[in-house]
């Protein structure tokens, strides 16, 4: 297993994102209010979709919007991932706080491990707590940096947060697939 590299994340993040601007914001935007309406719970099966897509995106494959609902395929997974490991770094927030922030790559690499075909969410909970508390120290700075960079577009009215929200969660993709150890795809030069 392999330690998160936040400049790598950031840069995938960004090569990803100027290719495709407009799907990521509308993707995004689709995640943030099929989470809210559902107050959460099928932000699971969202997220697995987004990272779907992500994942075909790296390979070069032609992407569309609806392509963020294909987590809806492995709807229970996808949800019990979510669900357990959100339950996770919500209860380390409560406690103190910072165990919280140590565990916040929890949710991702969960979900990425259901997007990459893991068909059992506690299954994937497992694995995602064995790699990320072997990488504690790369998984909290990587989650840390995605989640300031995500936040950073609020100061702007809100406005920048079209950009810095989906660069923060391609960025999770890419902090994913380090830590579990798959390598990542060549991408060109900025």
């Amino acid at each position: 297993m392999a330690s998160a590299n936040v400049g790598d994340c950031l840069s995938g993040a960004w090569g990803i994102f100027k290719n495709n601007a407009i799907t990521h914001v509308v993707c995004t935007l689709l995640v943030m209010v099929v989470a809210s309406i559902s107050a959460g719970l099928l932000a699971g099966p969202m997220v697995v979709g987004y990272m779907r897509m992500i994942d075909r995106e790296t390979r070069g494959e032609a992407v569309q919007i609806g392509d963020i609902f294909r987590g809806f395929d492995d709807f229970v997974p996808a949800f019990v991932a979510g669900l357990i490991s959100s339950l996770v770094v919500s209860l380390g927030f409560m406690l103190c706080f910072i165990p919280g922030l140590l565990v916040m790559a929890l949710p991702p690499v969960a979900l990425f491990l259901v997007a990459r075909g893991e068909r059992d969410g506690v299954a994937a909970f497992n694995q995602a707590w064995g790699i990320v508390t072997k990488n504690l120290g790369s998984a909290f700075f990587c989650s840390l940096v995605l989640g300031i960079v995500g936040s950073l577009g609020f100061l702007l009215c809100g406005v920048g947060a079209l950009l810095t929200l989906p660069l923060s969660t391609i960025g999770s993709y890419y902090m994913a697939r380090q830590l579990v150890g798959d390598e990542p795809v060549a991408l060109p030069p900025l």
